[in-house]
């Protein structure tokens, strides 16, 4: 018989939660309550809202974390390069880590990542907790909890330093974002004009209309000769769409125009959404040049990736460690969205002060590294070159004389 394992309990162990120490309900100097409750449900239902959180979390997905040190200091326990650049859970690659945290984040205003780590305080992984609802909880020496109620009715509470929290609109509550139901009126909005292009579609595809008979029947024949008349219209294999109708009858048409969105509405009203999330049209289908790439990144995907390096460094590492030069920081190639003669030119100004590798050009012309000592060499212009050596360069010898 097999074990049945519960995700649960592969993040957050299988050690049951102790009440050892009395936590009480968190007191917010906005004055709001200190709980959150998620409305994903209705934001990523929303085809519009999903297409540009789907957008933003994949390129944000692209993003390369790293585990850098500016000084020399301790050691840090545990293998964060590693687990950041390829596993940071047993359950996901990198990609699909960042993709996550940055959905639940554009989702919900708020995303947290839990830092698993052993009895020795190795951290074995990091793990994006989507719940709920969420309990800010403090104990009598001010320490903070946050407790997730899951939707299987599981609750579990944890130390809030342990968790990485990202948030949006980060206004009003002094703890959590601010959620999303602002957007909920442009959503409805939306679903609204598609459900009536949808019905407009079904009402222009039936005929109705009213059969008028000459001689005065009974109700059941009524309705006996109406159904017959239906079934004839409507019969599948009636491939010609013509009915008949004997001369007792009369079937007049009526006509029912169904109201819908014009082009310029529906665009408004998609337009809404996309402003929401600072997304424009071209980066929902992929049709941006390297100027609409470009404004796209430094208004959405920049802020992220900043924001993401101070809560992950600050969660991470220890004062002590952040002062002796650790931290985290998340990059990308941007230049892959340039044009050619943009990348040729970069190369050519980079080049001429000796700020590349061979292999760093080779990555922005979108071509495979050299490696080895070769990818490592440095591209350098020749009327750049140090002026210890200009004179044999250029005279071919010492001082200048030639050999």
């Amino acid at each position: 018989m097999k074990e049945k394992r519960s995700l649960f309990n592969m993040i957050f162990g299988n050690k049951n939660q102790t009440n050892t120490v009395t936590k009480t309900e968190l007191q917010l100097l906005s004055g709001y309550n200190a709980k959150f409750t998620t409305i994903s449900s209705n934001i990523y239902d929303s085809k519009v809202a999903r297409q540009c959180i789907d957008r933003i979390a994949t390129h944000c997905a692209k993003l390369i974390p790293k585990h850098i040190q500016d000084s020399i200091g301790n050691n840090i326990k545990g293998e964060i390069n590693f687990l950041l650049q390829n596993e940071p859970n047993p359950l996901m690659n990198t990609f699909d880590f960042i993709y996550k945290t940055i959905s639940m984040l554009y989702t919900d205003s708020n995303a947290f990542v839990y830092i698993a780590k052993d009895k020795e305080g190795f951290i074995t992984g990091f793990y994006p907790v989507l719940a709920l609802g969420y309990d800010l909880l403090q104990d009598r020496a001010n320490n903070l909890y946050l407790k997730f109620n899951f939707v299987n009715g599981k609750e579990y509470t944890l130390p809030y330093l342990e968790l990485i929290h990202l948030r949006l609109f980060y206004n009003k509550n002094d703890i959590f974002g601010t959620s999303n139901k602002i957007l909920l009126t442009d959503i409805e909005s939306a679903h609204t004009a598609s459900e009536g292009i949808k019905n407009a579609i079904k009402t222009s595809n039936n005929l109705k209309g009213i059969i008028k008979y000459d001689a005065v029947l009974k109700e059941k024949d009524i309705i006996a000769s109406k159904e017959a008349f239906v079934r004839d219209f409507l019969n599948l294999e009636n491939e010609s769409g013509i009915a008949a109708i004997d001369g007792k009858g009369d079937f007049k048409e009526i006509n029912l125009k169904p109201i819908t969105l014009d082009k310029d509405q529906l665009e408004r009203v998609n337009y809404n959404i996309f402003d929401y999330f600072g997304i424009s049209e071209k980066i929902v289908n992929n049709s941006y040049n390297s100027e609409e790439w470009n404004a796209f990144f430094e208004g959405v995907i920049e802020p992220r990736a900043i924001q993401m390096s101070g809560a992950f460094t600050n969660k991470i590492f220890s004062y002590k460690a952040r002062k002796d030069g650790h931290k985290i920081v998340f990059t990308t190639n941007r230049l892959q969205y340039a044009s050619l003669s943009n990348k040729i030119n970069l190369i050519k100004v980079a080049g001429a002060f000796g700020l590349l590798t061979k292999d760093d050009g080779r990555e922005i012309l979108d071509m495979a590294p050299l490696g080895g000592e070769e990818g490592k060499k440095i591209l350098q212009s020749l009327n750049n070159i140090d002026s210890n050596i200009a004179n044999d360069y250029q005279g071919g010898g010492n001082n200048g004389e030639s050999n």
